[in-house]
């Protein structure tokens, strides 16, 4: 079965750069769409390649494997690669929860508020911050001996290497927790505000005033409760005893936020935002005419 398992996941490998690749383009070319909720959702498509090029690339070659196996350093990197993957979704998916509150809540002050150098400083905090905390949270897992080299996953994340130690793990424990409710906690918060106080503006509002609300904010919805649903079972897989689950529950599991947020949100964003799917259309309609008349 390796052969039609590495010929699915490739399929979904490249599906998932090509989608990505054309919500980046559009966003890109069309100086319309160079607004702060646009560059958000670029950036969301430029992390889904990040994260799928950390995970896709080692899965693929050790499903033509007789023996899968990575490195001890290949298997940090992808650790802090799907790490940092995954705190840079949080990240960017509060600031554009952010930008939702801003844009309902305070219409006359958003220019003022959601500056282009505001927009910058925002971004680079999204990545930085979570870049410097899991920094010395693969320190401390790096300096671990390790008496064991099997890991029931495919992939490697930083818990299952921890437990692989032979000696004391209450600091990288009592870390691992501080750095979920820093880099998921909080921004988790800070989402679930903005949409108590959107709501709580949109049922003042006229009927028009809420369904233009609804529709502003749906995409983002479906895509931040997709990756908190996936996340949170990655965890309780990673923390509590899942062995109760068949093998393919397990695997499909810890896979999830991996697999569903690259390949869903273009097409959520693509679909249900009018200004990025006209672009889009206007973009190859312009590029098929231009083929046509090249042909004659």
């Amino acid at each position: 079965m390796r052969n039609i398992y590495f010929t699915i996941t490739i399929m979904v490998y490249l599906i998932i750069h090509l989608v990505n690749a054309i919500i980046i383009l559009v966003i890109v070319c069309d100086k319309n769409l160079h607004e702060p909720m646009y560059i958000f959702i670029c950036s969301l498509a430029v992390n889904g390649i990040y994260g799928s090029n950390a995970f896709y690339i080692k899965f693929m070659e050790n499903i033509l494997s007789a023996n899968p196996s990575i490195t001890r350093t290949g298997c940090f990197l992808q650790i802090y690669a799907i790490h940092t993957y995954g705190a840079f979704e949080f990240m960017i998916l509060a600031l554009m929860a952010y930008d939702r509150y801003v844009s309902i809540c305070n219409p006359l002050l958003y220019n003022n508020i959601m500056t282009p150098s505001k927009v910058t400083s925002l971004l680079c905090f999204a990545y930085l911050y979570p870049i410097c905390i899991f920094t010395i949270h693969i320190s401390l897992t790096v300096r671990l001996p390790l008496c064991g080299y099997l890991i029931d996953k495919v992939y490697c994340d930083n818990w299952s290497v921890v437990k692989l130690s032979c000696v004391d793990i209450s600091i990288n424990n009592a870390f691992g927790f501080f750095l979920a409710a820093v880099l998921m906690v909080s921004p988790q918060m800070l989402t679930l505000y903005s949409y108590v106080r959107i709501i709580s503006v949109s049922s003042k509002a006229s009927k028009e005033a809420r369904s233009k609300a609804a529709k502003t904010c749906l995409p983002h919805l479906i895509t931040f409760i997709n990756y908190s649903i996936a996340t949170f079972f990655e965890i309780l897989h990673q923390r509590f005893d899942a062995n109760a689950l068949p093998h393919d529950v397990r695997v499909f599991m810890s896979i999830d936020f991996l697999l569903l947020p690259p390949l869903l949100n273009p097409v959520i964003y693509g679909i249900k935002t009018k200004k990025i799917r006209k672009s889009a259309i206007k973009m190859f309609s312009s590029l098929g005419t231009a083929g046509i008349h090249n042909n004659f």
